[in-house]
């Protein structure tokens, strides 16, 4: 059943690619500035600041509103460039639903709109090297937090109890397979700077880098999901992914 995260990975990745004409014709750019080396660090300081809000407010009723208008702020902006200004009442339905009748289904459905908006976003708003350089800090970051000080294992959890989608659940009788949105989404943003920044042979209308970076990280999440099955326990994504993800880049500029 793990399995299933290739397929949500493969979807989200090439559809964040095909959504590039949508956000730009929406002007959906996040730094004015796409070469900036300063760009990763902010990007890396939110996650920093939005990890340290989630533990502080762990325990208090603050956080699950929050947290839903958070999700209802990135979700109006992830729909605006399909649906224009119905995406108000849409994304006010939808978090409606995730707090008063909570699902997988929903959750993983929200998870997937906003993974394809925020990898297109960031995609479009950064150029490779930068993405290269958040990639590899967000790998080294995810393992130290996993398995050094197991803070994110901890995060995850008080993000599952208040349904919010920033996971990708699958249920297995009375377990749960968990992957955060951060795992489809960083290898996504690498492939879009790929489609959008560089000029190369298409393929599809896919340019090679973006595929060479997409099947990279497929291949990673492949290593990651059969190390998990057969060891158990809570891994860390990123490293494998995003290694994976790198590499198919750097292999595609070969040629």
């Amino acid at each position: 059943m793990r399995y299933i995260f290739l397929l949500i990975f493969l979807s989200v990745s090439l559809l964040s690619v095909l959504s590039i004409p949508s956000y730009e014709a929406a002007g959906m750019v996040v730094f004015e500035d796409p070469e900036s080396y300063v760009n990763p660090l902010i990007y890396f300081a939110l996650i920093l600041g939005f990890t340290a809000f989630i533990i502080f407010f762990a325990k208090t009723r603050l956080l699950a509103l929050l947290i839903h208008a958070i999700t209802f702020i990135a979700m109006v902006y992830v729909l605006i460039p399909f649906i224009g200004m119905l995406s108000i009442p849409f994304s006010a339905v939808l978090i409606i639903f995730l707090i008063k009748k909570p699902n997988w289904m929903l959750m993983n459905f929200c998870a997937f709109l906003l993974s394809i908006g925020i990898a297109t976003m960031f995609g479009i708003s950064l150029s490779p090297i930068p993405v290269l350089i958040l990639l590899a800090v967000l790998a080294v970051y995810d393992f130290i937090s996993v398995y050094k000080t197991g803070h994110m294992i901890g995060l995850a959890d008080s993000i599952f109890k208040l349904n919010a989608p920033m996971l990708f659940v699958i249920p297995r009788g009375e377990e749960r397979m968990i992957m955060g949105v951060g795992d489809i989404v960083m290898p996504a943003i690498l492939a879009v700077s790929a489609q959008k920044f560089l000029k190369a042979p298409e393929f599809f209308s896919i340019k090679l880098p973006a595929i060479a970076t997409i099947f990279g990280g497929f291949f990673g999440l492949f290593a990651l999901i059969y190390i998990a099955e057969r060891r158990g326990g809570a891994h860390a994504g990123l490293p494998l992914i995003n290694s994976g993800a790198i590499a198919g880049f750097a292999i595609s500029q070969l040629f």
